[in-house]
């Protein structure tokens, strides 16, 4: 159900924003619309939470371009949602999103390195409250994803969505981003239009 709501104007557009619960749960997350989303192929974009990437600008994340982008891709369609979940570090939370970075940084080892080293899945995230955001603002079953990552579209699915299209994003990713990007594509299996992302610096 929807919490609260309100407009916002961004940078990337003006925006109807809403938080969404489940009735006895604590548990929030964020929706970022425009437009009639009843239409089929509305696009729609999952994206988790990540303070280091999009308040701190970590040079090794990707997740601020994402977010922007998607933002600018809605605005210029004029229709679209986004549902930002708090789902830190692919679920496992801050303070195991930090332990997993200080293994990386002291043994040179990558993030799912990391996580398996601490015992952890590579991906502990749950999307069933996305489906309840997405059914709150009347979205189509049948959407268009901005992702590359093939666990949000199967996620989509078992929730009673069809995938009628599905399209990376293009932006633009410093040198440590782009090595992260390459590793999520050949460990994480993500479908990754490298042509879309432009290196800088």
């Amino acid at each position: 159900m929807i919490i609260a709501a309100t407009v916002l104007e961004t940078a990337h557009g003006k925006f109807r924003v809403s938080t969404h619960g489940v009735e006895g749960s604590p548990e929030r997350c964020l929706t970022m619309s425009q437009g009639d989303l009843s239409e089929p192929g509305t696009v729609i974009r999952l994206h988790s939470s990540c303070i280091f990437g999009e308040a701190l600008l970590a040079c090794d994340c990707d997740c601020g371009p994402q977010l922007a982008t998607a933002m600018q891709e809605v605005n210029r369609r004029g229709s679209g949602a986004i549902v930002y979940l708090y789902q830190e570090g692919r679920g496992a939370g801050l303070d195991l999103k930090i332990e997993g970075m200080e293994r990386q940084r002291l043994r040179g080892i990558n993030s799912y390195q990391a996580y398996d080293s601490l015992g952890l899945p590579r991906d502990l995230r749950d999307y069933s409250l996305a489906g309840e955001a997405l059914n709150d603002l009347g979205v189509a079953k049948a959407v268009t994803v901005m992702s590359n990552n093939p666990t949000k579209l199967k996620a989509l699915e078992e929730l009673g969505y069809t995938i009628q299209s599905q399209f990376a994003l293009s932006y633009e990713v410093s040198q440590r981003a782009y090595d992260y990007l390459l590793m999520k594509q050949v460990e994480g299996d993500h479908s990754l239009d490298f042509g879309k992302i432009n290196f800088v610096g």
